[in-house]
């Protein structure tokens, strides 16, 4: 693809996402679930074991199948990208772990499949409205503020910095560039969080979206926020600023501040869980007699 049927295909990626987001009645200024947006069109989400692929999109029975093993926000990103072929009508498809081929090489589809699940999870409104909320100016941003906006929109660290410098065009190349110098693993280095884990940083201005973990994955609230009682988290530490937990069993939870009224829902699945899309997040017999 030449720079010039990289434009066209862009717009009209960015075009169908906002269809799409209005379709399943997704607020402008918040981010998208991509699980139950798919869900919402009528695919049989599902996670399943893939070692070499990222997911599968089938049209015939209409259904998406995601790599469990993968991160949260490569997973996140993988169903919008596999909805995107949906909404093109590309047909089957295989999309390949670790396919880094340059964006010249790729083909027109899965260009413009990417691009869509790149609007279609933050959004030029939304990432606007929370770059405000919290008073940031996306030129200067520093790592662990791109980080608290990627847990925001569930994405991935670097997926977020290539959309605000390549598609949305808040940041320069070169901002993108030194951001991506930093390592997600640094900040999980800071909590004693193991690799194969994830951290998620929430702020008071987290809103319209629950907290989606995974068990053994750690939450960083911020300090006067309560939980509610019991197993899904598990207290872990207060530092300053902050209170720490360990997402600890399958379930729904809700932490709070009395004094604001800010609230949040927090969904906790099993590490890796594979199933459908729409039961990640139910407690199990097996679960409820430990």
């Amino acid at each position: 693809m030449d720079w010039s049927q990289q434009q066209q295909l862009a717009k009209k990626a960015a075009l169908e996402a906002e269809r799409m987001r209005h379709f399943v009645k997704a607020l402008s200024y918040v981010p998208v679930d991509p699980f139950e947006a798919a869900i919402k069109c009528g695919c049989d989400v599902r996670f399943v074991r893939l070692p070499t692929v990222e997911g599968v999109y089938s049209p015939k029975p209409l259904a998406i199948f995601i790599g469990s093993e993968r991160p949260a926000g490569r997973r996140a990103f993988t169903c919008a990208h596999e909805l995107g072929h949906h909404v093109f009508k590309h047909g089957a498809r295989v999309d390949e772990l670790n396919d880094q081929k340059q964006t010249c090489q790729r083909s027109a589809e899965e260009f413009v499949a990417d691009v869509f699940a790149g609007f279609f999870l933050m959004s030029q409104v939304s990432v606007s409205r929370a770059l405000k909320d919290r008073g940031l100016l996306a030129s200067s941003l520093q790592p662990e503020q791109v980080y608290r906006l990627a847990n925001y929109f569930g994405v991935g660290y670097s997926a977020i910095i290539n959309h605000f410098a390549y598609s949305l065009r808040i940041i320069t190349r070169d901002n993108a560039d030194n951001l991506l110098k930093f390592k997600p693993k640094q900040i999980k280095d800071q909590y004693g969080v193991d690799a194969k884990s994830e951290i998620v940083l929430v702020d008071h201005n987290w809103q319209h979206r629950a907290v989606d973990l995974e068990s053994g994955d750690t939450l960083v609230l911020p300090e006067n926020v309560e939980v509610d009682p019991g197993r899904q988290l598990q207290f872990s530490e207060k530092r300053e600023g902050c209170t720490v937990y360990k997402a600890a069993s399958v379930g729904l939870s809700r932490a709070y501040c009395y004094d604001s009224g800010w609230a949040v829902n927090i969904r906790v699945s099993r590490k890796n869980y594979e199933g459908l899309a729409r039961f990640r997040f139910l407690e199990d017999n097996d679960e409820e007699s430990e």
